[in-house]
């Protein structure tokens, strides 16, 4: 693990553009044509949908991905300084390395869209009565107007976009991972898909941006030819 020398941060390898123009697109056309039909649709979602999403919404809540990560880390760190074994303490300090960068990444991804959510104040489905779905109290810091970009999604793009970076050979299943789990919260009644969309490319960038900065010190990632993060190990 070379780290004597830092690489040249590249922020064009974090591919921003596919992020932004694309999600930008989705996140209008939801505002258009899908958040208000599926506020007004809430009756007609299949029981067993709202069931099963109320069980596994939660599973993407950035708290207990952030403890498990830190402990992981903690666990992996203590343990390689006690191994003598060459291949085993380097395969403790690489999942305390990758652990770290799930934590890093996550933690980014939802405390900056907590706080731009907050500052937006867009009103959740549960305020569609007051004034639709251009609902927004701009600063109100209240959990009814805390709805644009969902934290649940950030969170889902965040983890499981820094997965398919890690594990690239299983990111069409990592993909579809994050995808079911941030419309769940569709399902039960707690975002718009306008706020759902958003947060899944903002936490899949920012998983992407932390993969970079990984690479600037040598750590996890390198930046391939091709300006990409690719997992070292």
């Amino acid at each position: 693990m070379n780290r004597r020398s830092r690489l040249p941060f590249s922020f064009s390898a974090t591919r921003w553009p596919f992020f932004l123009f694309p999600g930008l697109t989705l996140v209008l056309l939801s505002f258009a044509l899908l958040d208000q039909a599926v506020v007004l649709d809430k009756a007609a979602r299949p029981a067993w949908l709202v069931t099963i999403s109320k069980h596994l919404t939660d599973i993407t809540t950035a708290p207990w991905i952030l403890s498990v990560t830190f402990v992981l880390a903690c666990i992996c760190f203590a343990a390689s300084e006690n191994i003598t074994d060459v291949r085993k303490r380097w395969r403790a300090l690489v999942c305390g390395y990758q652990s770290a960068y799930l934590f890093a990444a996550v933690a980014l991804a939802s405390a900056s869209a907590n706080i731009i959510k907050n500052l937006l104040g867009r009103g959740r489905p549960s305020q569609f009565d007051v004034s639709g779905i251009f609902n927004f109290q701009p600063g109100g810091w209240v959990y009814d107007y805390a709805s644009f970009p969902s934290g649940h999604s950030t969170a889902a793009g965040a983890v499981f976009m820094a997965l398919a970076l890690l594990k690239p050979r299983l990111a069409p299943g990592f993909i579809s991972l994050a995808i079911f789990f941030a419309f769940a919260r569709v399902a039960v009644g707690a975002h718009y898909p306008s706020d759902i969309v958003a947060g899944l490319f903002y936490g899949a960038w920012v998983s992407t941006f932390t993969a970079c900065l990984f690479a600037h010190y040598r750590l996890v990632f390198e930046i391939s030819k091709a300006r990409w993060p690719l997992a070292r190990w």
